[in-house]
């Protein structure tokens, strides 16, 4: 495998070797021992560099994985200029539900995006589950598993799956291809509470209610358009009311009493509770997501459907306070809604 025939032209020519006895199969005994020799030697030079080809295959593997861990590292301390640099000039980074962003500029970019705002990486885990090598270039396929503390203090953990294609440019592995696919680690518990933050006080792809009422003044949440509407103080209210009652009956407390007439839950306003009333906002929310994290899956699978409408009636009427701004000349369209 490792050799032709010229290969014994090397270890010089038997020629001129004078035969006086016998050895096996009729083979004289010195010319059995000097092809025993040398079939022994090509089996010593063939392990040679056998062992060799195994010992550069070794070190570029332990080449590569140092890459990887460095890697992990800079993903680690969100170091988007450093993490840029991994990739090739053209290298392109995608993955499922995310655009495929190419070359190192676009790459960069997108990475120092994530810095400063709020999100710390507690943890980052690669591992390849095979490496193939291909001349200058390496398939690497594998996991990772990231825990990461997000802007309102919660914790998630974030599992998938990766495809690179990496390549050997000066004596360095960079990355020519990166694509990942989280692993759906989704909850009925993580669905509610991310309905819930996005209404409350995280702002997605519509304006939460905490932004929604913030910077107004009591006679501004007094105002209406004089068409019958209500105003803003009484939308807000509104929403406390029955998140509130919805509350207390998920929690097991005994609610208070109430006429049926749902016009009433918007009349108990007055300007001079309007601070109150931000702060209340703010509080029943905030409990919600606290019970919804202590609930079992359970009580959560009983319970969800009644939540969610909640949730969706309280984008509605903050919808509604948005508009009520915009009319009143009090909404600034650079928090959202242009």
């Amino acid at each position: 495998m490792c050799f032709d025939g010229k290969l014994m032209k090397s270890f010089g020519s038997c020629k001129g070797i004078e035969y006086r006895s016998w050895g096996v199969d009729g083979m004289p005994r010195s010319q059995y021992l000097v092809r025993s020799k040398s079939t022994a030697m090509k089996k010593t030079i063939c392990f040679l560099l056998l062992s060799i080809l195994v010992m550069a295959c070794a070190d570029r593997k332990h080449e590569l994985e140092k890459e990887l861990q460095t890697y992990d590292r800079h993903l680690l301390h969100m170091a988007g200029d450093s993490l840029a640099d991994t990739y090739t000039a053209d290298g392109k980074l995608g993955g499922k539900g995310m655009k495929l962003l190419t070359g190192r500029d676009s790459i960069r970019k997108f990475l120092k995006s994530f810095e400063g705002n709020s999100i710390q990486m507690i943890s980052n885990l690669t591992k390849a589950s095979s490496i193939t090598f291909k001349n200058d270039t390496a398939l690497v396929d594998g996991t990772y598993e990231q825990k990461v503390k997000l802007p309102q203090g919660d914790t998630g953990v974030y599992t998938g799956t990766f495809k690179s294609k990496w390549i050997n440019q000066q004596n360095h592995w960079l990355i020519s291809t990166m694509y990942t696919e989280p692993t759906n680690t989704s909850t009925l518990k993580s669905v509610l509470l991310r309905q819930l933050k996005t209404t409350h006080n995280e702002k997605d792809w519509f304006v939460p209610a905490n932004i929604a009422v913030e910077g107004l003044t009591p006679k501004q949440a007094m105002w209406t358009d004089g068409s019958g509407n209500h105003s803003i103080g009484q939308l807000a209210t509104h929403i406390i009311f029955w998140n509130e009652r919805l509350l207390k009956k998920f929690n097991g407390e005994p609610e208070s009493k109430f006429s049926g007439n749902n016009e009433e839950t918007f009349n108990s306003f007055d300007e001079k509770s309007w601070d109150a009333t931000v702060k209340k906002l703010d509080e029943v929310l905030t409990a919600w997501e606290q019970a919804i994290k202590k609930a079992d899956d359970k009580k959560l699978a009983d319970w969800y459907e009644n939540i969610a409408n909640m949730s969706t009636h309280n984008a509605y009427h903050t919808g509604q306070i948005i508009f009520l701004r915009k009319l009143q000349g009090s909404w600034d369209a650079n928090k959202g809604v242009k």
